[in-house]
């Protein structure tokens, strides 16, 4: 137990949160000071009812405006500051200038092969209006020519990441949330060094909050002095920032712009199950090689273009490769700074789309408006509608919120299941044997809203075969979920579980 706690209070993270909260008690006192000892109180009230019209008029999601008009509404000093000090979701003039340079950077059209377009059209028409909503959303188009390759267990990822690293010849890009330290990482750094030394460029972009608790403090400079091109993506400062929740939850390992690893998977030992946390982890990962691994590159180098800002020719990272076709390989990403929640979108059109069933895996069941009423209406359309989440969770607040929300989707008809080893981490949807996504993204406010996530639609690949041969050996060692198996009498959980309920978008 001293152990432990000793080990709290040498963390960053600890740190952060004590300092944070003394900023944030510290805002509040000189508020109210302000307000009744010094007789600003209408100016703050006429803040708050400014910043009322401001949510109320952006183009946000529902559910998020709802958060912030009650807070505002509740706190009618102060919430106007808090939104101002934590709700800032628009580019800077630095951050906007850098985007159009890189978009102007780009290669030409005829620079490409020739996309997918036509035919997931043809082969597969009632998956097309998804694929073209991705493109116009995020200019990321369908890829044949691409081969790949799911893994079912961490373990097979890690050794098969190994292996392909000592065959990169150009240039290596990794974008992870978690970096941690052990194992696995290790392995890995020993053979990107190798590669450093043999003349290939590697590039390293974490997040620091994600990684905060798993590298030391200033990771990045560590390995720029080993020559790894390396950054943290918005690092923690000990001061309030509006920029705080945005997070970069991507996971992409990239090699010479000709194969790519994604999938829920981060780069750290639980991840393969040599450190135990909650049970048994289960997870996944993806391998693409060919054409489609050019969206992944585009990926990286956008966020590399808005975190470190360097100048090149980006016709020198075009994949350089010919692979068979394996159906339509379709990546794309995800940004807080958009109108709209691409991969929920995507998500809502599966469903509606379905026919015969919709399975899904997810760490959080923190579904908005939207997502909610789409299973909901699938499920009573006579659509075998499934989902996993964890038994062991790792956050017992956002678990308390996804199990509050079993109950209206079991009485709407949605099967719920919990993955009883331990904790479910991977993200996938699958649909009547012809579509599925891989990805970053959780069924939750955070991944929807607040994070960088990326996910990758696959259609009448070999991939949606693996998914589904997943799933069931998945269900195999899961619970079906009830109603009395959740309920919750006691009126003080209950009373906690609806608090977290409203409050769940800020999760």
């Amino acid at each position: 137990m001293l152990r432990k706690l000793l080990k709290a209070l040498t963390q960053r993270l600890f740190w952060f949160v004590i300092f944070m909260a003394i900023q944030f008690g510290l805002l509040l006192y000189v508020v109210l000071w302000a307000s009744y000892a010094k007789g600003f109180y209408l100016a703050f009230s006429l803040l708050s009812v400014l910043m009322l019209f401001v949510v109320f008029t952006r183009p946000e999601k529902p559910a998020y405006k709802m958060v912030w008009m009650f807070l505002i509404g509740i706190l009618p000093v102060f919430g106007g500051v808090l939104y101002l000090m934590m709700a800032n979701k628009k580019l800077g003039y630095f951050s906007r200038k850098k985007t159009r340079k890189f978009l102007k950077a780009l290669p030409d059209e005829s620079a490409f092969p020739e996309t997918a377009e036509a035919g997931i059209s043809e082969k597969a028409p009632e998956y097309s209006h998804i694929s073209t909503y991705i493109r116009n959303k995020t200019g990321l188009p369908a890829w044949g020519n691409t081969e790949c390759e799911y893994f079912y267990y961490s373990e097979e990822f890690f050794h098969d990441v190994l292996r392909e690293i000592k065959n990169a010849k150009r240039f290596i890009f990794i974008e992870y949330f978690i970096i941690g330290e052990g194992k696995w990482w290790n392995r890995i750094l020993e053979e990107l060094l190798k590669k450093v030394s043999e003349g290939v460029d590697v590039r390293v972009i974490y997040d620091d909050m994600g990684s905060i608790n798993s590298i030391p403090a200033h990771y990045d400079a560590t390995l720029r002095s080993k020559g790894i091109k390396a950054v943290a993506f918005n690092p923690v400062k000990l001061h309030i920032n509006p920029r705080l929740n945005f997070r970069d939850h991507r996971k992409i390992f990239d090699i010479d712009g000709n194969l790519c690893y994604t999938g829920g998977l981060n780069l750290a030992d639980e991840y393969a199950n040599d450190e135990i946390r909650f049970g048994y982890w289960k997870d996944n990962a993806v391998k693409i090689r060919g054409e489609a691994v050019w969206n992944f590159t585009y990926m990286f180098l956008e966020m590399w273009n808005g975190v470190w800002g360097e100048e090149e020719n980006l016709e020198r990272y075009l994949p350089s490769v010919s692979c068979q076709e394996d159906g339509f390989v379709q990546p794309f990403g995800d940004n807080p700074f958009d109108d709209s929640s691409t991969a929920e979108d995507v998500y809502i059109q599966m469903i509606a789309n379905a026919k015969r069933y919709v399975w899904i895996t997810t760490p959080y069941l923190v579904p908005d408006d939207q997502m909610m009423g789409a299973l909901k209406i699938a499920a009573a359309s006579g659509v075998d509608v499934r989902i996993i989440t964890p038994h062991y969770p790792d956050k017992k607040t956002v678990f308390e919120v996804s199990r509050s929300n079993y109950i209206p989707l079991i009485d709407a008809g949605v099967k719920i299941f919990e993955y009883m080893p331990g904790f479910m981490h991977s993200k996938t949807f699958i649909a009547d044997d012809e579509a599925a996504v891989v990805g970053t993204t959780n069924i939750d406010y955070r991944s929807f809203y607040l994070h960088y996530e990326l996910s990758v639609l696959f259609v009448r690949s070999s991939i949606v075969k693996a998914v589904k041969e997943d799933f069931l050996k998945t269900f195999a060692v899961s619970e079906e979920m009830t109603k009395s198996m959740v309920t919750v009498r006691n009126p003080v959980r209950r009373f906690i579980r609806y608090f977290l309920r409203l409050f769940s978008p800020a999760f």
